[in-house]
């Protein structure tokens, strides 16, 4: 074999290498979808929301349809918050349906029955759909399930997977940090795609000195598992602030959506420090009742917090893990005052 053969094949075999490897580098650096969650149970286009959609891109809207709770009326889950529609969802976002289900549904449910609830949920999301003129292709399940009930819902979501599969449509779930690192332990659901929440790992507490909705501290502590998660991730940045309401320390529950220019408007609150109030006497505040010494905790998410769940979310995927879509959390004009389109821009161009 003479020399100039020699060459010409070694040349050969290094341009094809470098085909190979730019092609590889070009599927996996390939920019994911952007998406927005929608959360609320009324969908009202106002012009600042489609306006930020089409601004940024976004090809994707995960839009809540109805929650499943269980009634102990009854002793049977229950379909609440349905979602009215007061003006036509984009043309251009893809729609995706998201049923929010409490764990408490597949505690207490039989085993036996759910079967039912998964075609019940089936039927009433195409109900919604079909009312509204929406085509889907994936239909998404949000559930904390624990240890006890993982076998409940992973059946639930193989039921519903080869009911869609037949439609040409999958299934995705939300998935938990926790769920992340201790995958071996918790389960994965037998779904085409897992959302990967990075946000609400922390405690809910009274008196927290860190966000339960989003610290680097924490995440920093799962975020490295991500890249050896067996099963295809996209992933939902947080967009939203929230309110701790509390008594003698006990939680009472939350406040969505209602942040410190509501609390200081209204009289019966008294500023303890920039981010905590205390209930001056009795009354009701927002549909909710408060007691004379009741204490309410703002946790505020600005754009440098969700810069910073971006830069883990990327770095835990590493190179071997790819998010298909990076969503936010969630379409609301209040968070839209603090997030302007470059803050938005800023965060999905990190990826």
């Amino acid at each position: 074999m003479g020399l100039a053969t020699v060459n010409k094949k070694a040349i050969l075999g290094t341009l094809a290498i470098a085909v190979v490897t730019a092609w590889f580098v070009f599927v996996r650096t390939a920019p994911p979808t952007r998406a927005f969650y929608y959360w609320k149970t009324e969908w009202s286009a106002s012009p600042k929301i489609l306006e930020t959609l089409e601004k940024n891109d976004v090809g994707k809207l995960y839009m809540r349809f109805f929650d499943v709770v269980w009634d102990d009326a009854s002793n049977a889950p229950y379909p609440v918050s349905s979602i009215k529609f007061d003006t036509p969802v984009p043309a251009k976002v893809e729609i995706i349906p998201v049923v929010y289900i409490v764990n408490k549904v597949f505690l207490e449910m039989p085993y036996a029955d759910v079967e039912l609830l998964a075609d019940r949920v089936w039927q009433k999301v195409s109900a919604i759909a079909g009312a509204q003129g929406i085509t889907f292709q994936q239909l998404q399940l949000d559930c904390d399930w624990s240890d006890r009930t993982g076998r409940s819902y992973f059946h639930f979501t193989d039921i519903l997977s080869r009911r869609l599969k037949t439609a040409g449509k999958i299934v995705s779930s939300t998935i938990r940090l926790h769920q992340i690192k201790y995958a071996e332990r918790t389960g994965i659901p037998p779904v085409k795609r897992g959302m990967l929440m990075l946000y609400n790992f922390g405690r809910i507490e009274a008196d927290a000195e860190r966000s339960s909705i989003f610290n680097a501290e924490d995440a920093s502590r799962y975020t490295s598992f991500i890249s050896s998660y067996p099963l295809e991730l996209d992933v939902v940045l947080p967009l939203f602030s929230w309110t701790v309401h509390s008594r003698e320390g006990r939680v009472m529950g939350l406040l969505e959506r209602v942040g410190i220019p509501e609390i200081a408007a209204f009289s019966g609150f008294q500023r303890l420090s920039p981010n905590r109030y205390s209930a001056m006497k009795s009354f009701f505040f927002r549909g909710r009742y408060f007691m004379a010494g009741d204490l309410l905790l703002v946790e505020e998410t600005t754009p440098q917090m969700t810069q910073q769940a971006a830069a883990l979310a990327k770095s835990g995927a590493g190179w071997t893990k790819h998010f298909g879509t990076v969503a936010l959390f969630d379409l609301d004009e209040k968070s839209l005052k603090v997030y302007d389109d470059n803050e938005i821009a800023r965060i999905l161009n990190s990826f």
